[in-house]
């Protein structure tokens, strides 16, 4: 004759699968929520590469295109700047149609989520995303012709939160001789983690762009976020 389970013994059998299930869901939800966060990031990055390109197409190279000189403009979607090189191209990315271009305001904060306002406007592209551009009057030595360059804010889920560097708002920039790259591109991946003027993928360092550099170690680390970033 079988044996049959007791209830005691399936309430226990329970008990220990909830347990089990409860400490794992937290880790496999995270795990996913990094692999959505870089597959997006790539996304974004992406779609701003072929910006550029088919403005070049129609504009020459990066190189030869008419940078301001203001600096950290704010307002600079309305400048003509974005209005010739990147606004005729938006809709022309991906399968966004005729869609027209959809400018708001949001707030945003550092990694440690300290307000920081870094455009006044945004826009907001039908996949979801979003981006911010102004631009910087700092000199880059070694690009063609020197000049200013460009700070781009890409926002993989635009609005809807939490608007943090390092979580779902990441720097790139837009510079002469570079294109498109993000914010600390080409740096020792110690350099990306501690920074000390003002970038550090790292939370608790008081610096008012912390988490600048977070997209520019997702990228060093072969695109994946590791055990040791600060998520």
């Amino acid at each position: 004759m079988k044996k049959a389970f007791t209830l005691a013994e399936v309430l226990i059998t329970l008990c220990i699968i909830g347990v089990v299930a409860a400490m794992t869901l937290p880790v496999i939800t995270q795990k996913v929520d990094k692999q959505v966060t870089v597959s997006k990031l790539k996304k974004s990055l992406a779609t701003m590469y072929e910006i550029v390109r088919l403005s070049e197409a129609d504009n020459g190279e990066v190189w030869t295109w008419n940078f301001s000189e203001s600096e950290y403009d704010h307002a600079f979607i309305e400048s003509d700047f974005f209005k010739r090189y990147f606004e005729p191209y938006i809709k022309k990315v991906g399968n966004y149609g005729e869609k027209s271009v959809q400018q708001t305001i949001y707030d945003t904060y550092n990694i440690d989520g300290v307000k920081k306002t870094f455009t006044t406007s945004w826009v907001i592209l039908p996949d979801g995303s979003s981006f911010g551009i102004f631009s910087n009057a700092g000199i880059d030595g070694s690009a063609p012709g020197g000049g200013s360059y460009m700070w781009i804010f890409l926002d993989i889920n635009a609005m809807k939160g939490p608007n943090r560097l390092g979580k779902d708002i990441f720097m790139a920039e837009l510079v002469r001789n570079k294109r498109v790259v993000m914010w600390g591109n080409g740096s020792e991946r110690e350099k990306l983690i501690n920074a000390n003027y003002g970038y550090s993928c790292k939370k608790g360092t008081g610096q008012g762009y912390a988490g600048g550099y977070c997209g520019a170690l997702i990228q060093a680390d072969g695109w994946e976020i590791k055990d040791d970033y600060p998520w």
